[in-house]
């Protein structure tokens, strides 16, 4: 396998792309999800832009902002809630672990190798197609030492291997 130069333009080229193959999928599904309601409020107060303020955030959908703040018709409040409930677990139960163990990775070595080992299989091909453009490749992490961090990061493994198969879904 290929050793990465000292770049650390390479590893967050890494952390960029895993993230993007990651919550790309979930963050449209959130978006569209968002719109959704968006319309649906727009809809049932028969406001004249798709947007509303709802305990005190803008949400819209459109690019330039009317003056006019909508509110949320009580009938889409649960909606809401439900979805920034959906949205604040995500970030804080899986996206957060996730992200603190994939630069866990990238701090641990500076071996492609040891990144393909270290990550799910489903993000092999983020890697490779990394390793195939990039100039600067990399360096090796013992056995022992690739065991001890999974051993270390169960939980975010999971959640990142759970994100992938949720991904297959949407």
């Amino acid at each position: 396998m290929d050793h990465l130069n000292h770049d650390p333009r390479t590893k967050q080229t890494i952390k960029e792309e895993l993230y993007n193959f990651l919550y790309s999928p979930v963050q449209r599904e959130f978006r569209a999800r968002l719109d959704s309601l968006i319309l649906k409020n727009t809809i049932a107060c028969g406001y004249g832009h798709r947007s509303f303020v709802y305990k005190g955030n803008l949400y819209s959908s459109e690019d330039t902002l009317s003056r006019t703040r909508n509110k949320l018709a009580p009938q889409f409040r649960q909606e809401m809630e439900d979805y920034l409930s959906e949205l604040s677990a995500l970030n804080t139960e899986e996206m957060s672990p996730v992200i603190t163990y994939i630069n866990q990775v990238l701090n641990a070595s500076n071996d492609f190798g040891d990144y393909f080992k270290l990550l799910p299989e489903a993000c092999h091909p983020i890697l490779q197609k990394i390793v195939d453009s990039c100039p600067c490749r990399n360096s090796k992490l013992s056995q022992a030492r690739v065991e001890k961090i999974q051993q270390n990061n169960q939980k975010p493994i999971a959640l990142l291997k759970r994100r992938l198969v949720h991904n297959l879904l949407i």
